[in-house]
C-alpha cells in the first residue's frame, strides 16, 4: 500500500506541515519547520524499525516519533508530541495522493482475472480508511496488515497467513513491493515471486520495476 500505490512520502510531508502549523512548532522552538520534519522522518524511520522488531509498541510508535522529533528542537513536552500524534493519524490517511499509474494499472490487473489484495505493516484501520478515500478498497479481495496476521513483514508467518486466507500457494503468489528487504526478500524466502518497485534505483538483482504500468506486461500474460 505504502509507497507502492499510496504516494507516502508526498502525503506524509504534507500532513505534516499541516500538522507543524497547527501546532506552531516554528514558533515555539524558533526552528525552521523543514528541520523539525528532517527529524520527525528520521525518528518515525527509527521507531517503525524498532516496530517491526516488536521493541516497541503501536501506541509507543505513534507518540515516540513526535516526542523525539520535539525533544531535538528544544522542545521536550510529551503531551505536545501525544497530541501532535492524534492529529497526524486523523489526518494523513485523508490524503489522496498515488504514485502516477495506480489506478490504470489495478484496473488493468482486474480486468485479467488476477485476485488482488493488500500485504501491509501499516496499521490495520488507517490502511482501510485510505483505501476508502482514494477508491482503492474495490480492486483489493482481502486486506491484510501484521495487526490481522499478528506478523509482520518480513516475518515468514505474515506470508503464510495471507497463503491460508486467500488459498493461494507460493506459486501462485506475487508480492510487489516498493522495500526491497522487507517486501522482496520477505516474499523471496516464503517463495513467492517478488517484484520491487524500485523507485529510487537501488543497485540489486531482484526483479524490478521503476513504474507502475511495467507491471501490466508482467502479470497479464
Amino acid at each position: 500500500m505504502d509507497n507502492t500505490l499510496w504516494d507516502f512520502d508526498t502525503n506524509s510531508k504534507q500532513t505534516l506541515i499541516e500538522v507543524s502549523d497547527e501546532f506552531k512548532i516554528e514558533s515555539l522552538s524558533g526552528v525552521p519547520r523543514d528541520y523539525f520534519i528532517t527529524r520527525y522522518l528520521f525518528h518515525n524511520d527509527r521507531f517503525w524499525g524498532l516496530y517491526r522488531e516488536n521493541k516497541v509498541s503501536k501506541s509507543r510508535l505513534r507518540s515516540a516519533r513526535f516526542e523525539f522529533a520535539l525533544r531535538d528542537v528544544g522542545l521536550g513536552d510529551k503531551r505536545l508530541a501525544k497530541l501532535m500524534g492524534k492529529a497526524y493519524l486523523e489526518q494523513s490517511p485523508l490524503k489522496t495522493g498515488l504514485n502516477e499509474g495506480a489506478i490504470s494499472v489495478l484496473s488493468k490487473l482486474q480486468s485479467a482475472g488476477l485476485s488482488m489484495h493488500i500485504l501491509s505493516n501499516g496499521f490495520h484501520e488507517v490502511q482501510l480508511l485510505k483505501l476508502e478515500k482514494c477508491n482503492l478498497r474495490t480492486y483489493f479481495n482481502e486486506v491484510i496488515t501484521s495487526e490481522r496476521a499478528n506478523s509482520k513483514k518480513p516475518d515468514p508467518r505474515i506470508y503464510e497467513y495471507a497463503m491460508r486466507l486467500t488459498g493461494s500457494i507460493p506459486e501462485n503468489s506475487v508480492m510487489i513491493g516498493d522495500h526491497s528487504d522487507i517486501d522482496v526478500i520477505g516474499a523471496l524466502n516464503c517463495g513467492w515471486r517478488a517484484i520491487h518497485f524500485n523507485q529510487k534505483g537501488e543497485q540489486h538483482n531482484y526483479e524490478s520495476i521503476s513504474c507502475l504500468e511495467e507491471l501490466v506486461p508482467l502479470l497479464c500474460k
